[in-house]
Formats: C-alpha cells, structure tokens, sequence
C-alpha cells in the first residue's frame, strides 16, 4: 500500500508494505486477453517474456495520476527544513522490503 499524504504544502510518499504484483507471460496474456485486461482494471498486471518483467498493464485512470504527480527532487543540502524534520521523524516506520533483510538487521544506523 502506498500512502501520500500532504504536510504543510509538502507531499509526502510512505511505502507501507507492496503486495506483489500479478504476474503473466506474454503467451498467456495474448491467450487470455480479456481476463488480462479486466485484472488490470483493478490492479497493475506485470507482463513477462523470457522470465522477465517487460510491461506493466495498467488502468488508464492509473497512467494518468501517475504520469501527473508532482515531483519534487531536493540535493540534500537543500532541502526545505520542514520536509527534513518530517522525513527525520518518519525514519523509524522504514521497512525493507519483504526478503530483503532478514529480522534484526540494521538497515539504518
């Protein structure tokens, strides 16, 4: 689940946990293209050729929000101190994600 949330005119991003996305070869989605397509209604579907990730089938109301999101990108330096202490305040909700580290590794020290 992904949570944005808006901070004193600042927006911020919080990754809570990712379900996996679904999962289809390419022969699969040609073969069940209806099925394919209604899933994607709902939820992004992965499309895979080779055993690799090569697109992502999405619902066009979800294309559009992502493709006008605003973006903020900040050198560390200078970034507004305001989004620096919410992000410091916040640093303690990371998680890695699933499989990534094992239970009681230091992620940030």
């Amino acid at each position: 689940m992904i949570l944005t949330q808006q901070t004193e005119g600042n927006w911020m991003t919080v990754v809570t946990e990712q379900t996996p996305a679904r999962t289809v070869t390419s022969k699969e989605a040609l073969r069940n293209w209806k099925l394919v397509t209604d899933k994607a209604l709902r939820e992004p579907v992965v499309i895979t050729a080779h055993g690799r990730p090569r697109h992502v089938l999405m619902a066009y109301e979800d294309y559009e929000r992502l493709r006008d999101q605003e973006r903020h990108v900040y050198r560390t330096a200078d970034l507004p101190a305001d989004l620096a202490s919410d992000i410091l305040a916040d640093l303690g909700n990371l998680r890695a994600p699933s499989g990534v580290a094992e239970d009681g590794d230091t992620i940030i020290d």
